[in-house]
């Protein structure tokens, strides 16, 4: 019997139920979901399929990604709700390349995971899976692995065994109303201007692919660990530049957390060299060196020389330029805030070449955010 699987949270239960009704059936598992947005999000949920059907003992096989296309299907049912007509569409498409799949592969009946997420309408799911296995000379399985608790026992058998739960259906249609109706920005489809790793982009894609991977990692030493979900404060920068009473744009970086809300003028700045929480040993370099910071009287902006974080952070960037190209990490940007402003601070902090005097003006458009995000939390 060939499943078509959506994802492994559906999946792991899914298959696990269908080993019991049919013990002697050998069940090969399909991955085509080309509705998944964006194609990281796609992989992502692919490999954590591939692990699930590894631990229950089902080949797996990868059908195209082609969102395009998929899209092309779907022309006109953007603006369906969840378990609308765009969803029907969309398990036509991937209900009907499974059955030739099926066919390809020699098998006689199919089914789909799809028939175990509370998301979907089962009874609908019922009739198109009949459809399509009648039009393909198949048999559509139908089990309801839902009702008497079996959500519950799906959610928590997803995690006893650790598997990504991801947080939104799968296409970018319904991610866009979801997160409108959370009254949320989509991380998901957008990224910082920075050129920061994209793994460190907090509720990014590819910051789940790497966590995801530290637990694969640990699978594989077979070490104890334990994946939790803890929530974070996200933030992305939009929009950050600052100028000089000219209107021209000064070499900058602008730090993670910095907040402004609206275009800032600093008539002046003062340069001076505040008391920093440092060890005793950098302290006492600190207190000999010609490091100052700027401050000016009308904001809480602060800005750096890029020779003080140089010291501060024992780095040795040459210019603006080198330290956009290749930026600090978050962890270390979150330890230069702390030192210079404070752990919870949001201040804008502005990182330049050199000293400076002269009026200047900044502009900040930045998202702050509240996100569970998983984090792998290795045992002694």
């Amino acid at each position: 019997m060939l499943v078509h699987i959506c994802c492994s949270v559906d999946s792991h239960y899914f298959l696990s139920e269908l080993q019991k009704v049919y013990p002697d059936e050998k069940l090969v598992g399909y991955f085509y979901n080309p509705n998944i947005h964006p194609k990281a999000e796609h992989d992502l949920r692919y490999y954590d399929v591939k692990r699930s059907c590894e631990m229950l003992g089902i080949e797996l096989f990868l059908g195209e990604y082609d969102e395009a296309k998929w899209c092309e299907g779907v022309v006109g049912l953007e603006d369906e709700p969840e378990k609308g007509e765009r969803c029907v569409k969309c398990f036509d498409i991937r209900l009907v390349k499974s059955a030739k799949k099926a066919h390809e592969l020699g098998e006689r009946r199919f089914t789909t995971t799809l028939l175990s997420s509370p998301m979907k309408e089962q009874q609908r799911l019922f009739i198109e899976g009949d459809r399509i296995a009648q039009d393909h000379g198949l048999e559509f399985i139908k089990i309801d692995v839902r009702s008497k608790g079996g959500v519950q026992r799906q959610n928590a058998l997803a995690k006893k065994d650790n598997l990504y739960r991801q947080n939104y259906c799968g296409c970018k249609f319904a991610l866009s109303k979801q997160r409108d109706k959370q009254q949320k920005v989509s991380l998901e489809m957008m990224s910082d201007i920075s050129q920061k790793a994209q793994e460190q982009q907090l509720g990014g894609i590819q910051e789940r692919i790497h966590t995801f991977g530290l637990r694969d990692d640990l699978d594989a030493k077979n070490r104890g660990y334990i994946l939790a979900q803890r929530r974070f404060l996200v933030y992305r920068v939009l929009k950050a530049r600052l100028l000089d009473s000219q209107n021209q744009i000064i070499p900058s970086y602008i730090l993670s957390y910095s907040h402004s809300k609206k275009r800032t003028k600093i008539p002046e700045i003062i340069w001076a060299k505040p008391e920093l929480s440092l060890p005793k040993n950098l302290l006492d370099q600190y207190l000999k060196s010609d490091i100052s910071l700027g401050f000016c009287m009308q904001d809480s902006a602060i800005f750096m020389p890029l020779s003080a974080l140089n010291f501060l952070l024992d780095k040795e960037f040459k210019n603006i330029s080198e330290l956009k190209n290749t930026p600090m990490s978050l962890d270390e940007e979150c330890e230069l805030r702390k030192i210079v402003s404070g752990d919870h601070s949001q201040n804008p902090i502005i990182i330049i070449d050199n000293v400076f005097d002269g009026e200047v003006s900044y502009e900040i458009e930045s998202i702050f955010q509240e996100e569970n995000i998983f984090r792998v939390v290795p045992l002694m």
